[in-house]
């Protein structure tokens, strides 16, 4: 069987990578696109036809103990075959929180993809903007199933790149006619404002606190650095649906229990920093704060096969907590190639 057959690059040989830079990637990635690759994978998860493993994770600091100058670093490796589209990836990220303090990103990543037919590569991608594209994805994905049909006006509680994804995709599902930003940095807010209006179409307007914001939202995007929580149950109303994309460590966790519904993304990904082992590392939850108990159901094998409902009524206050899977990593890294092929795009250079 020949690499072309096989999906790669047309006058692809073994030993080829295609070099795609974040610029292309940002630029093929779509909301659309990407909002219709994320759910996919989470029914082809809830199907059996992923073979994933939760993230591996090298603490540099232990998380437990005092935060250093510049956050508690973390490096981790996100592997997933996806046998749908015959294709493997893994991500390769660090995360420190206060990089930014000294010119460098908080989250950096490179995705490798693979065709499963063969066993070879296929290309080198920008991974931090796969999974800003793919949080923003899977973040809408779940406000499908949560939020009101008629959400109107959108909360972005932090303003950096996964708060303009966010935007994006929501913004692609949603009629919203108003756009409330917040974030403790001028600079990462005035280029929100920008993006939301110039880009997006929807005009912003940046409040004095998240109160205020989270009280004006049918949907509250809480999309921070911080550690700590920056929004409080009592702040959000009736009928509002909460899109929190680091669990419960910048979001008060008695929403999970206060709230109607708290629905996650997938169990086998989430339970692990829930109650497994990365409780106290990884989502901001303590042990024994939460529980599967606590849970309404996860989107891949309950809500999207129909097994239990997601939104009833108008009234009730909805939460989802998804920490991202290896999976989506590679669905969208997947989408992304495919994309860069069509389009002629990237950097063909020989490894091997």
């Amino acid at each position: 069987m020949s690499l072309a057959a096989t999906g790669t690059a047309v006058g692809a040989e073994a030993g080829d990578l295609l070099v795609i830079s974040r610029s292309e990637v940002e630029e093929m990635l779509t909301p659309a696109k990407v909002i219709k690759r994320c759910e996919e994978v989470f029914a082809w998860v809830g199907a059996g036809e992923v073979e994933q493993v939760n993230p591996v994770n090298l603490y540099v600091h232990d998380r437990l103990g005092p935060e250093p100058p510049y956050g508690h670093g973390a490096i981790q490796a996100f592997p997933a075959m996806i046998r749908p589209l015959e294709r493997a990836a893994v991500k390769w990220l660090s995360s420190f929180r206060k990089n930014p303090l000294r010119g460098l990103p908080a989250i950096s990543a490179l995705d490798l993809l693979t065709d499963t037919a063969t066993g070879m590569p296929l290309a080198l991608l920008d991974g931090t903007s796969v999974t800003n594209m793919r949080t923003g994805g899977h973040a809408a994905v779940g406000a499908k199933f949560l939020a009101r049909p008629d959400s109107a006006t959108l909360a972005i509680i932090g303003c950096g790149n996964e708060g303009r994804t966010h935007l994006a995709c929501l913004a692609d599902l949603f009629d919203l006619r108003e756009v409330l930003a917040f974030d403790v940095q001028a600079e990462a807010l005035r280029r929100f404002l920008d993006y939301s209006t110039e880009v997006v179409g929807v005009d912003a307007t940046a409040v004095r606190s998240v109160e205020e914001a989270a009280a004006r939202a049918d949907i509250i995007c809480v999309v921070t650095t911080s550690p700590a929580p920056v929004l409080f149950e009592r702040w959000v109303p009736e009928g509002a649906h909460v899109c929190a994309a680091t669990g419960f460590r910048d979001v008060e966790f008695v929403c999970a229990t206060s709230f109607e519904k708290w629905v996650v993304g997938y169990y086998g990904r989430d339970l692990a920093w829930i109650e497994g082992e990365e409780v106290g590392r990884i989502g901001g939850v303590l042990p024994e704060q939460l529980s599967r108990g606590d849970i309404h159901a996860d989107i891949a094998g309950e809500i999207l096969p129909g097994l239990k409902p997601g939104r009833e009524n108008e009234v009730e206050r909805t939460i989802m907590t998804h920490m991202g899977m290896a999976s989506l990593d590679a669905g969208v890294a997947s989408l992304a190639y495919d994309l860069a092929v069509e389009a002629g795009a990237g950097q063909r250079v020989r490894v091997f």
